[in-house]
């Protein structure tokens, strides 16, 4: 409901409907629909810190757990949460709730920074500005949320291969010749 009217134009009747229950038992579960935005976002974090779970617990070299953690991402974006528009909606938050979910975010984001590091350390990647290079990424991923219909033509693990390929290639340190 929140991808075809938006969080603001949602009703909790509609949504509710949507889900195929009342609106009394929505509010069971939810309080308020900012509750549910709330929700969103950190099950949005909740997909990406098991991605990045998954990369730490890897011995493998930084690109590849790179790899590991977008693909994880990507994908739990795509086919659990269906494209996620509503994440773009961290402005309609509370400040508490915000306050939070900015606080997991620079968390995934530090993350994120270490592994390109380790990347450019091990000579895996170009040298390059770290924290910048953790911007383009994530600006590109969450991106995917405006564009992305489950209804189209990739699949979520289509977009995840793409995504991820393109996104590490383009830290890759040229091969010598």
């Amino acid at each position: 409901m929140f991808r075809r009217k938006g969080y603001h134009g949602a009703t909790m009747e509609e949504i509710a409907a949507q889900l195929r229950m009342t609106k009394g038992n929505l509010y069971y579960y939810f309080a308020t629909k900012e509750e549910i935005l709330y929700t969103c976002h950190k099950r949005s974090l909740e997909i990406a810190f098991k991605a990045l779970e998954t990369a730490r617990e890897s011995d493998k070299p930084a690109d590849e757990r790179l790899r590991m953690m977008l693909r994880g991402y990507i994908r739990g974006l795509t086919d659990e949460l269906r494209g996620a528009v509503i994440l773009l909606e961290e402005g309609s938050l509370s400040l508490g709730h915000r306050r939070q979910i900015v606080r997991l975010r620079d968390t995934y984001e530090r993350a994120l920074r270490q592994i390109i590091e380790e990347g450019i350390n091990e000579g895996r990647f170009s040298e390059s500005v770290a924290k910048l290079e953790g911007f383009i990424i994530l600006g590109a991923v969450n991106w995917i949320s405006k564009w992305y219909s489950p209804d189209g033509e990739l699949s979520p693990d289509a977009v995840a291969d793409m995504f991820t390929d393109r996104l590490v290639r383009g830290l890759l340190r040229p091969a010598r010749s």
